[in-house]
């Protein structure tokens, strides 16, 4: 049956995205568990300050440079595969190679990071300034031991990129889709059992046990695992020749290098925005404070993943197309609408966003040991408005990228990241203990706002007006209709705000329609166009036109880069405080640039549409 349904690009679209939707909603979902079981003070800040170094360590050393580069170098291969045997050998030598120089790089630095955790954690730890109760000893000493059975986690990463990569260059979708899944439910259930074993010490590092702690620690490896593990049918069934060779064949090592070192400066500007994000947190905020800021990040990174990468991954390939065939208007035209669907899809998005903080930090938060819901409400509203200039930065690097314009991606994008660590450095030293957490997003918001900004004038610099035309009338609907959307959903929940615990999800809910119910009414007499065109695009509506100029408006044959490549490597999603990908090919984020961002342990994967088999 799921083959049937997956025949043709219309099926397939509709199977991925049915999953992908669902990895990320469960991979959301695990952080309101994460929040009731090990609770928000000293055992949190353990755990989340160990759980972001594999993540940070992974995506400076390997992470960005193979999610750029997998699909590209086995893309050509791949095609010719299924009938030449020779393209099938190719594509076996070349999987190989990226195989063995993965495990080559990964464990060894996992074994160091892992001899090292106790100065790893401290330097990330601080000493906590002047706030909180937390025995910064203590929590060093447990986010070490933590550390050392999470190392590991960054050979599983970069399995996990690349035979993901390999999948989809082989237009493989389903097993990339199904493994973030898996292994989120996994880390639920580690922390389900951790409340069984372990559940005195919520909150607090004075009751953990040694069985609490390898229940929380071991859960999250092993979900790391399970990402590889998912694949490792689907990867057979490709037949495949893999075996260990540190050489490519003759060109593609070359191309493997270029790949591997484009984008650096994005991926690290990223990178060292995150470790300043966990050091400022736990140096100048209350108990728990990146755990707050992790759940606050999760929810913002709920509807750019849903709205935003799919229309971003699906124009990417087919903008390539264009430029590569000299069609400056239909490249011009793909950019503008694809922008304008982003600007409303985010101004909905950001208006949703502040106007359920409330209620869904209560969720989070009320009740558990150490939690404040005013923290992550703060945080999450003001994330929210940095929304549109954070989808911008992925989706017009993308078409930078496109048209050849990488260089200028690159530094809109760093100098957005660079705002962004400034601005997050002054309003956190400039903030009391319970304000650290909403400064940072506001200072996140800055940066994207001005990364956004600067990439809409090298957008105009690069290709003209022609590129962003309308935008003018998306931002204004977006603007006055996300303001008018927040206005609404506030009053809603503001009128049921004494309720208990157990009525924020319907007090949450109705103010999310009452958002969109009004940014609906603004949209339609600001834009209706595109209006249209975001309703038709929202997940699982997603219509696929046929007959001639199918392509100009519709989502394309995603996964196809110029000359026929495969767009979009896999590789595992954000899990936790993430990054923008700019400009690559691959998957939720990516093509030929940096800022792949690991899990820890897996929240979602490339909206990718194609062959559903797997």
């Amino acid at each position: 049956m799921i083959r049937k349904i997956g025949q043709g690009v219309a099926g397939a679209a509709l199977l991925i995205g049915a999953v992908t939707v669902a990895a990320r909603l469960v991979g959301f979902g695990r952080y309101y568990v994460q929040s009731q079981t090990i609770g928000n003070a000293c055992l949190s800040t353990a755990y989340n300050t160990a759980n972001y170094v594999p993540n940070i360590v992974f995506e400076l050393v390997a992470g960005g440079a193979l999610a750029g580069m997998v699909v590209p170098v086995l893309a050509s291969a791949a095609s010719r595969s299924a009938d030449d045997p020779q393209a099938r050998a190719e594509a076996g030598r070349t999987a190989s190679a990226l195989l063995t120089w993965t495990m080559l790089v990964l464990v060894p630095l996992a074994a160091l990071i892992a001899a090292f955790a106790g100065p790893v954690v401290s330097l990330l730890a601080g000493d906590g300034g002047e706030t909180g109760t937390c025995d910064a000893s203590q929590a060093v000493a447990a986010g070490a031991d933590m550390l050392v059975v999470f190392a590991p986690r960054m050979v599983f990463f970069g399995l996990a990129v690349v035979l993901y990569g390999v999948l989809q260059a082989h237009r493989r979708f389903m097993g990339p889709a199904l493994a973030p899944l898996v292994s989120s439910l996994l880390i639920v259930a580690s922390h389900l059992v951790f409340e069984s074993v372990n559940g005195e010490a919520a909150g607090s590092l004075d009751g953990l046990t040694t069985a609490g702690e390898l229940t929380l620690s071991l859960g999250a490896t092993i979900a790391a695992a399970a990402m590889v593990l998912t694949v490792l049918g689907p990867v057979a069934r490709l037949r495949l020749r893999l075996r260990p060779s540190l050489s490519f064949p003759p060109g593609v090592g070359a191309r493997a290098r270029r790949l591997a070192t484009a984008g650096l400066a994005v991926l690290v500007a990223q990178q060292v925005a995150l470790t300043a994000v966990v050091r400022l947190t736990n140096d100048l905020g209350e108990d728990g404070a990146v755990g707050v800021y992790t759940y606050a990040w999760a929810l913002y990174q709920l509807p750019f993943a849903v709205l935003v990468v799919p229309v971003a991954t699906s124009s990417f390939p087919v903008l390539s197309t264009r430029h590569a065939d000299g069609d400056r208007p239909g490249f011009d035209t793909l950019a503008a609408s694809s922008t304008r669907v982003i600007l409303l899809a985010m101004g909905l998005a950001a208006g949703v966003m502040a106007a359920v903080a409330g209620p869904v930090s209560r969720v989070f938060l009320e009740g558990t040991e150490g939690g404040v819901p005013a923290e992550m409400a703060a945080g999450v509203a003001w994330f929210a408005p940095g929304l549109i200039g954070y989808a911008l930065m992925l989706h017009l690097a993308r078409v930078l990228y496109a048209c050849g314009r990488g260089r200028s991606a690159a530094l809109a994008s760093v100098a957005g990241w660079a705002v962004a660590l400034v601005a997050q450095i002054v309003l956190a030293h400039a903030a009391e203990p319970t304000e650290v957490v909403g400064r940072l997003a506001l200072g996140n918001t800055i940066g994207m706002t001005a990364g956004g900004v600067l990439l809409v004038l090298t957008v105009l610099r690069a290709r003209g007006r022609g590129a962003l035309a309308g935008t003018r009338r998306a931002v204004l609907a977006a603007a006055t209709g996300g303001a008018a959307a927040y206005g609404a959903g506030l009053a809603a929940s503001a009128a049921f705000g004494d309720v208990p615990k157990w009525m924020c999800v319907p007090v949450g809910a109705g103010a999310a329609v009452a958002a969109v119910a009004v940014f609906a009414a603004v949209a339609a007499v600001a834009d209706r166009p595109d209006a249209r065109a975001l309703l038709e695009r929202l997940p699982l509506r997603g219509r696929v036109r046929t007959g001639p100029g199918a392509d100009r408006d519709e989502t394309p044959e995603a996964g196809r880069a110029p000359g026929g490549a495969a767009a979009d490597a896999g590789k595992p999603a954000d899990g936790g405080i993430g990054a923008v990908r700019a400009g690559k090919a691959p998957d939720d984020g990516d093509g030929t640039a940096a800022g792949a961002t690991a899990p820890d342990g897996g929240d979602g994967i490339a909206e990718k549409s194609g062959s559903a088999d797997g």
